[in-house]
């Protein structure tokens, strides 16, 4: 039988426990995460660094409005 279950994060640690006390081929456990998990965590590594080139908020701004009236 397959069984999809969601749960809060609160709980998860309690929830997988409790499936760690059953006989171990009695449960299989596959996490689900975004597909774009692992990239964001990447690109917020990478910006925490100082590694990622970022532009002021008011000069994207400009330059989306420059390629609006052009």
């Amino acid at each position: 039988m397959t069984m999809t279950i969601t749960v809060n994060d609160s709980v998860a640690d309690q929830v997988m426990a409790f499936l760690k006390t059953l006989p171990k081929d009695a449960v299989k456990v596959e996490s689900s995460r975004p597909w774009y998990a692992d990239e964001v965590k990447r690109r917020a590594d990478q910006y925490r660094a100082g590694d990622m080139e970022t532009v002021p908020h008011n000069e994207m701004w400009e330059s989306i409005e420059r390629q609006i009236e052009a």
